[in-house]
C-alpha cells in the first residue's frame, strides 16, 4: 500500500516545494509530475525535487512518443538516476490528446506507438543500446539503478497492453466503478504475457477535489473534468454516459480557455463522474475499496481542492487512517 501526490507544474518551483514539503509532511511515498507542453518541464522539475525532497521518489508522467523520442526518454531517465538512484520512475502513455491537437500533432496508432516506445526505452536502460531495421540508438553512460517504466492507461486495449509490459501502470479513471474494471482488462494482459497482475504496480491516479462548500470543489475540479473528457476515448465516453455534443462544446471552449463558459456548459453530473468530490470520510470509503480490488498505490492528483493547503492536510487525514489500520493489524 503507497500514497503519493500529482504536481502539475504549472506554478513557480518555489510553490511546489512547498508543496512538496506538505507532502513529507502528511507521509506519501513520492510524488508524479504530470507532463503538458504549456506548463514547466516535468523533466527539469522533478531534477529540482529529486535534490529538494531526499525522502521521496518522483516519477514523470506521463511522456508521449510523438513529443519525446524514446532516446530522449531514456537520456533524461538515465541522468536523473545519478541524481536520485532507485527513486525516479518513468511513466509513458499515448499523451492527452487536446494537448497534442493544439500542437498540431495527430495521436495516431496510440497502442502501437506506446507499445515500441516502451521497448526501446527499456532494452536503452538496461542494455545502453537499441537497433533495428530503422535505428540505431546508444547512450555512452547507464543508469545508477533500474528505472522502473509504468504506462498510462484508460482505455480497454491500453489497459491489456499496460498489463503485458509495464512495470507499473497509471490507471487514469476517478470513476469507482471504471476503476475496477480497469483491474479486470489489466489482469487479462498480465495473464497473455505469462505474468501475475501481483507483480505490477497498480496506481489508481486519482482527480481530487476536496472541500466543506461541494460548490466550491466542483468549480475547482470543472477544467480538469473537462480535460479528462475531451482526451478521453469514445469507449470512456460511452460508459459514463457522457453526451458527445457537450464533449464537443467543452473541446472549442477549451481551445479559446473561456472558463465563466465552461462552468455554464459542464454538466455537474459530469464534474462528479469523472473527479471525486467530497470530503475525508467519503476519500476513505473509495481508497478501502480500491485497495479491495486490487490497487497497490493510490496517487491524489490536482487540483485537490479549491483551498489546496486544506485539502492536503485532509489527504493526510485519510493517509494516517490507512497507516493506522496496517499497524493494528
Amino acid at each position: 500500500m503507497r500514497f503519493s501526490f500529482e504536481l502539475v507544474p504549472n506554478s513557480p518551483l518555489w510553490k511546489l516545494e512547498i508543496v512538496g514539503s506538505i507532502a513529507e509532511d502528511v507521509g506519501v511515498d513520492g510524488i508524479w509530475l504530470s507532463e503538458h507542453p504549456d506548463n514547466r518541464s516535468s523533466i527539469l522539475t522533478a531534477c529540482h525535487l529529486l535534490k529538494t525532497f531526499p525522502r521521496l521518489w518522483t516519477g514523470i508522467g506521463v511522456l508521449n512518443p510523438y513529443m519525446f523520442h524514446p532516446l530522449t526518454i531514456a537520456q533524461a531517465a538515465a541522468t536523473l538516476s545519478e541524481i536520485a538512484p532507485r527513486r525516479i520512475y518513468i511513466g509513458i502513455g499515448a499523451g492527452d490528446r487536446t494537448s497534442l491537437e493544439k500542437a498540431g500533432i495527430k495521436r495516431v496508432h496510440p497502442l502501437r506507438r506506446v507499445e515500441r516506445c516502451v521497448k526501446i526505452v527499456r532494452e536503452i536502460l538496461g542494455k545502453g543500446f537499441y537497433e533495428d531495421e530503422e535505428i540505431h540508438l546508444r547512450l555512452n553512460f547507464r543508469p545508477r539503478s533500474k528505472i522502473p517504466i509504468y504506462v498510462g492507461a484508460q482505455g480497454r486495449r491500453m489497459l491489456r497492453l499496460a498489463g503485458k509490459i509495464g512495470d507499473g501502470i497509471l490507471v487514469n479513471h476517478t470513476n469507482p466503478d471504471l476503476l475496477e474494471l480497469a483491474v479486470n482488462e489489466a489482469k487479462m494482459g498480465a495473464e497473455e504475457a505469462n505474468r501475475r497482475i501481483d507483480e505490477l504496480d497498480l496506481a489508481a491516479y486519482l482527480t481530487i477535489s476536496m472541500d466543506e462548500d461541494e460548490s466550491r470543489a466542483m468549480k475547482a475540479a470543472a477544467p480538469y473534468s473537462a480535460y479528462i473528457i475531451c482526451g478521453a476515448g469514445r469507449e470512456f465516453i460511452e460508459r459514463l454516459g457522457i453526451d458527445p455534443k457537450v464533449v464537443e462544446d467543452v473541446r472549442r471552449i477549451l481551445r479559446i480557455g473561456d472558463w465563466i463558459r465552461l462552468y455554464q456548459v459542464l454538466p455537474s453530473d459530469y464534474i462528479k463522474a469523472t473527479t471525486f468530490i467530497g470530503g475525508v470520510e467519503e476519500l476513505k470509503e473509495l481508497v478501502a475499496r480500491l485497495f479491495k480490488v486490487g490497487y497497490t498505490q493510490i496517487v491524489f492528483g490536482s487540483p485537490f481542492g479549491p483551498r489546496i493547503l486544506k485539502a492536503l492536510k485532509m489527504i493526510g487525514e485519510v493517509i494516517d487512517y490507512f497507516e493506522e489500520d496496517i499497524n493494528r493489524e
